[in-house]
């Protein structure tokens, strides 16, 4: 069953080569707006820096690469859902179902490899591509100031990539990940039944909800149950919490917390019962 998962996901990844594509474009594009960024201003900034040393004189030399996370953050979110969207629905459009299912690899087993490539692969690859491109900042900074006689001593220890290399893997991997599967069990599971329109067949039915429990009870839980585990960190910015704001944060909830909630739990019984609700509809499934 591993071998099979495992070529399931290579057949994934071949299909789909925009999985790791897009995000590689988007980093490349960070990249070079940073390193116009770094010629135009980085000198100027690590000067001023260096004449007033405080406790938070570092944080905007490191605003740049909390930003570039949380854009890999949110890229990888979107590529995630817009995945979801067409791995199912986009098998019965172009007929491909007919092939795949002739296999011998069951119906669970291939929803479960989809499953695996926005909760798994894709953080990992996202991971992967933000680690790469903060050091490749880090050594167009060191040029850069090494250019215009200045140390980047001050830039490698405010920038915490490798201090923050650890919590963003685990914060993409179990939080935006395995946390928020069942959000991904759920898209699926529309793509193998929607007959047109995926993507609104997904929104609608929850943001419905969302809008009636508002307007009859006037709270927000469900949304609140919906899009928790996208908020378990701080993707963005950790210019209000200095020293290990940023590792802090990336690592909120703990795996330790994680584990004993027991909404977690549910989460992932309820991502079973929609890959299984998949599985079924796709062992029925004719092309869109």
């Amino acid at each position: 069953m591993m071998r099979r998962l495992i070529w399931n996901l290579r057949r994934e990844l071949w299909e789909n080569r925009w999985l790791w594509v897009a995000p590689a474009s988007i980093a490349a594009v960070l990249f070079t707006g940073f390193v116009a960024y770094a010629l135009g201003s980085l000198p100027a900034q690590v000067a001023g820096v260096a004449a007033v040393l405080t406790a938070h004189s570092g944080n905007h030399l490191r605003e740049p690469y909390e930003v570039v996370s949380g854009v890999m953050m949110g890229i990888g979110l979107l590529v995630a859902v817009i995945y979801c969207v067409d791995a199912l629905y986009g098998e019965r459009r172009d007929r491909s179902v007919l092939l795949w299912k002739s296999l011998p690899v069951s119906d669970p087993e291939t929803v479960l490899a989809k499953l695996c490539i926005p909760t798994i692969v894709l953080p990992a690859i996202v991971w992967g591509l933000t680690v790469v491109l903060q050091l490749g900042m880090l050594l167009a900074s060191t040029a850069v100031l090494a250019a215009h006689g200045q140390s980047a001593t001050m830039v490698w220890s405010s920038s915490r990539v490798f201090a923050d290399a650890g919590p963003l893997l685990y914060h993409l991997v179990a939080l935006h990940g395995i946390a928020t599967s069942p959000i991904y069990a759920w898209i699926l599971l529309v793509s193998a039944w929607a007959p047109r329109a995926p993507l609104a067949w997904a929104i609608l039915p929850p943001v419905a909800i969302g809008v009636l429990e508002r307007v009859a009870l006037g709270t927000t839980r469900f949304a609140a149950l919906v899009l928790g585990p996208l908020g378990g960190g701080g993707a963005t910015s950790t210019a209000a919490a200095p020293g290990n704001g940023g590792m802090m944060r990336l690592m909120s909830p703990t795996l330790g917390q994680l584990l004993v909630a027991p909404g977690f739990w549910a989460g992932l019984a309820v991502a079973g019962l929609f890959v299984l609700g998949a599985a079924r509809l796709r062992r029925s499934a004719q092309p869109a």
